[in-house]
Formats: structure tokens, sequence, C-alpha cells
């Protein structure tokens, strides 16, 4: 090989080492603002600070749909739970009491009890209504019909807001829908505007996407585990009022029906 061109590769070689050398800090400088970038927005807050006004109204009604599911699911626990205590204890009274003894002193000792309101609409049904003037027979139905009336009427008011609870179970998942078909819809915007399908301008659209369905799901899972549980709650209590109807009929007009 000729010598002058030996020297000319030698030369050029010399010259495009540096410059590829040289501009290595140049692009990792220039990656920087782009991995804080990524950086700041990796995070759930900033995700859901930096998210659109209607992707935030979607979080904050769901928010406010699931606090209040837990609140009215807390509130009716307790108040089963104070209802079954003082259920148990007017029934022992009940029990105790012999065939004409004292009914409504023990049901105003227990004033939440389902079965002392039945037993008290019992009471006053049969004071209303006399064997002689209907007779025997159609005594027994028409305090039967009191009781029974009170009973549901007392499980009613339990049931209050319980409602709210099986509410959100069916629609928070469809808001959070909504929420996840906006952040891919932001999404395909933000494809469109820039030019660009990189992840970097997908990533916000969905990861936004999902966080409105998580908080979907999580609204709508507890609300349906409590709406089932409340039920059943409420259906141990109707029997037990059932079951009390009978006895009360039995013990108190049971011989005169016969």
């Amino acid at each position: 090989m000729c010598p002058r061109i030996v020297a000319d590769l030698r030369d050029f070689t010399r010259k495009v080492k540096p410059m590829v050398i040289a501009s290595l800090p140049t692009v990792l400088l220039s990656l920087l603002p782009l991995q804080a970038g990524a950086a700041a927005a990796s995070s759930i807050p900033s995700l859901v600070a930096h998210a659109s006004p209607f992707s935030k109204a979607v979080l904050l009604l769901l928010v406010g749909m699931s606090v209040y599911s837990w609140a009215v699911l807390w509130d009716r626990l307790r108040l089963y739970g104070r209802v079954r205590v003082q259920d148990a204890r007017f029934l022992q009274a009940f029990r105790g009491l012999d065939a004409g003894g004292d009914v409504k002193l023990a049901t105003h000792q227990h004033p939440i009890s389902v079965l002392a309101r039945t037993a008290l609409a019992g009471l006053k049904a049969t004071e209303q209504h006399a064997a002689e003037s209907v007779g025997a027979a159609a005594r027994f139905e028409l305090v039967q019909r009191a009781m029974d009336r009170a009973a549901d009427e007392a499980v009613n008011q339990l049931e209050r807001h319980v409602g709210f609870l099986a509410t959100t179970g069916s629609v928070a998942p469809f808001i959070g829908l909504m929420g996840t078909v906006w952040g891919v819809m932001v999404s395909f915007v933000n494809i469109g505007a820039q030019g660009s399908a990189t992840l970097v301008v997908v990533a916000p659209g969905i990861a936004e996407a999902l966080i409105a369905t998580i908080a979907g799901l999580a609204a709508a899972i507890p609300s349906v585990i409590g709406y089932n549980h409340c039920l059943g709650k409420l259906r141990e209590i109707g029997h037990s009022a059932a079951q009390f109807t009978s006895e009360y009929m039995d013990r108190r007009l049971g011989a005169r029906h016969s």
C-alpha cells in the first residue's frame, strides 16, 4: 500500500476517534433530564398529581364512595351486634316470666331489641282485641299479623343505608372503567400529537388508566363483601323474630286459641 494512503488513513482515524469520545459526555448529559422526568413520574402520588382533571374527578368520586361504604359497614355491623345482644337478653327475660308476667317492663329495658318491639306490638294487639268481641281464632290471627308487621318494620330500619353498599359494588367498577378508557384515550391523543409511540409518550396515560381501575376495584370488592355480610345478619335477625313470634303466640295465646 502506498505510504501516502496509509498516512491518510491514520489521520482519518485520529480525527474520528476523538470526536466519538468527546460526544459521549454530551449524550449522557442530554439523557439526564429525561431520566429525572421519568423518576419524577414513576410514583403513584406523582401520577395522580399530574393526572387530568377528569381522572382526578373519577378518583375523588371513587374515594368518596369507598369512605362512605366503610362508614356504613362499620355503623351497621356495630348496630347489629348490639341488637343481637339485646335480643338474647330480652329472650332470656321473657322466658323467665310466667304466663301472666309483665312483658311491657322487659320491652322497655331493651329499647333496640327487635324481639322486644315485636313483643310490644303483640301485647298492644292483645289488649286492643278482646277474645269476647272478635273471637279467639280471629284474635290469634290479628295479634300474629301485628307482630309480623312490627318485626318487618324493625328489620327494614336496620337495613337502612345497606343498599348503598350494593350500589357501590355494582357501579364502582364501571366508574373505574370509565377512568381507564379516558387514560387510554389520552395516550392515543399524545401519540397523535407527538407523532411517536414511544414508552415515554404512552406510559403516563396507561398508568393513569390502571390507577382508575384499581380504585374502582378497591371500592367495589369490600362493598360487595360487606353487603352480603349485612344481608346475612339481617336474615338471622328476621328469622329470630319469626321464631319469637311463634313462641310468644304459643305461650300467651296458644291455650285460648286451642
